[in-house]
């Protein structure tokens, strides 16, 4: 009975690839969106899963015409390491990028009770991106990538993209007017480049990478006026903060226009995510909050890692949802299924791919090379009030190890998303095999690790 269900939904989606001999991909990577910074409703048992202040009707529209995850994260709680995830399909862990790029041990660390590990600051030259994958098997495809880079090594033209904005960073996004966040001007050449692609008809990889809704929050007077004016919500109430979200999304209805109106809409895949959940208290008000999610960017806890993720395109079934745990490190070789690179990845890869999931309703195995999902943050962002920690999830259970103390906490997302409840002592046996998991993990990928001042 249940192969007789999903049989239309298989022929609908082989059906769907055939007609897209050619599929193309656009990526769209937020700065800093929190879980619930949005107008969508993440996940459709709880309605705190979205903003009760800001507005996104492009997401609301591209989760309508698509899937929303509901348990999505990025892979780090911070832009450069997850960055460098999604390029390579490896985890920041492994490829010893565990703090953004610039940021060294010295003073930052200085009075400390542990010493953070030096972390590599830029993009190995080594690595193979999804870009240079996609050049290497499917050579006909043009890639490009507009936005924040922020991985150093010589900007995305080094590392495989024929059309790029440069080796950019934080700092490229501080701008104000006449175009704040940058968002407008990101956005026009990313649509620029659809239409010549249209022009030329070549198929193409594209990544769009907002420097919003990273601070400093800057919009337009007019977009902030607007929301001024709007009644505030509980826990969004910051008018410019919620004018840049909606500046970000208004961008994104854009390229989702663009691709209507150059009739390349049934053969694109267009992908939503962030880098890493937002922020809270910045030493002067609260400009956003993670709520019910505990925790902020820079931490392990969920509100620093669990992120939107929206996913449109060829075989994909409107307004479905999934529930299974996903990371952005699962985009490099869902991004490679989706153009059809015929080639068996490196052993080193980590993330899976979604694709069959994303065609079969949402459910399904995902065989990843390690079991559960691990988040490795071993340093101080003494700002945010983060110590050295890390956290593993396997299935709904989720173990936090916070370095400095060497206590372990274990949590039920299944009720308790806020992580508020420590279960350890209850379920030790849980506690004890998540955390060997994670320190197998660790000692797998030879992860860099805090130390102890003698």
């Amino acid at each position: 009975m249940a192969l007789c269900r999903l049989l239309p939904v298989i022929v609908a989606s082989v059906l769907a690839l055939s007609a897209a001999a050619q599929p193309n991909v656009v990526l769209i990577l937020a700065d800093d969106m929190s879980w619930v910074g949005t107008s969508v409703q993440m996940d459709p048992t709880r309605p705190d899963s979205k903003s009760d202040y800001h507005y996104t009707p492009a997401l609301e529209r591209l989760a309508a015409e698509g899937m929303r995850f509901t348990d999505a994260y990025a892979p780090h709680p911070n832009c450069s390491p997850t960055r460098l995830a999604i390029q390579t399909g490896k985890s920041p862990a492994q490829l010893k990028m565990t703090d953004i790029i610039n940021r060294g041990s010295g003073q930052f660390y200085e009075g400390l009770p542990m010493i953070p590990p030096q972390h590599i600051d830029h993009i190995p030259h080594e690595e193979t991106t999804v870009a240079e994958l996609i050049k290497m098997h499917r050579p006909g495809y043009v890639t490009a990538h507009f936005g924040k880079w922020h991985l150093g090594g010589g900007g995305p033209g080094r590392h495989g993209y024929d059309d790029h904005s440069g080796p950019t960073s934080n700092r490229e996004g501080g701008s104000r007017a006449p175009d704040p966040k940058r968002t407008v001007s990101v956005t026009t050449r990313a649509v620029d480049f659809l239409r010549h692609r249209k022009e030329a008809g070549e198929p193409f990889f594209l990544q769009v990478s907002y420097y919003a809704v990273h601070l400093g929050v800057f919009a337009f007077e007019e977009t902030v006026r607007e929301f001024e004016a709007k009644p505030k919500g509980e826990r969004h109430k910051h008018a410019a903060h919620a004018a840049m979200t909606h500046e970000l999304d208004a961008g994104v209805g854009r390229i989702l226009d663009s691709l209507e109106s150059l009739g390349l809409t049934e053969d694109t895949y267009v992908i939503f995510t962030s880098d890493n959940g937002s922020y809270h208290d910045q030493g002067r008000n609260v400009i956003s909050t993670n709520a019910p999610l505990r925790g902020q960017k820079a931490s392990t806890w969920e509100g620093g890692i669990r992120v939107p993720m929206l996913v449109r395109g060829p075989g994909i079934e409107a307004g479905s949802t999934s529930s299974v745990p996903v990371t952005g490190t699962d985009l490099y070789p869902t991004v490679a299924a989706m153009v059809r690179v015929q080639a068996e990845l490196s052993s080193e890869v980590e993330g899976a791919s979604l694709l069959g999931l994303l065609q079969t309703g949402g459910t399904g195995p995902l065989p990843r090379r390690f079991d559960g999902l691990v988040w490795h943050f071993p340093h101080y962002q003494t700002l945010k009030g983060t110590t050295p920690m890390s956290s593993i999830r396997i299935g709904n259970w989720k173990l936090v190890r916070l370095y400095e103390s060497g206590e372990s906490r274990l949590f039920d997302l299944a009720s308790d998303v806020g992580e508020t409840r420590d279960l350890s002592a209850e379920n030790p046996e849980i506690a004890q095999r998540l955390s060997g998991r994670l320190g197998s993990y660790l000692e797998a990928v030879e992860a860099p690790m805090a130390k102890h001042r003698k």
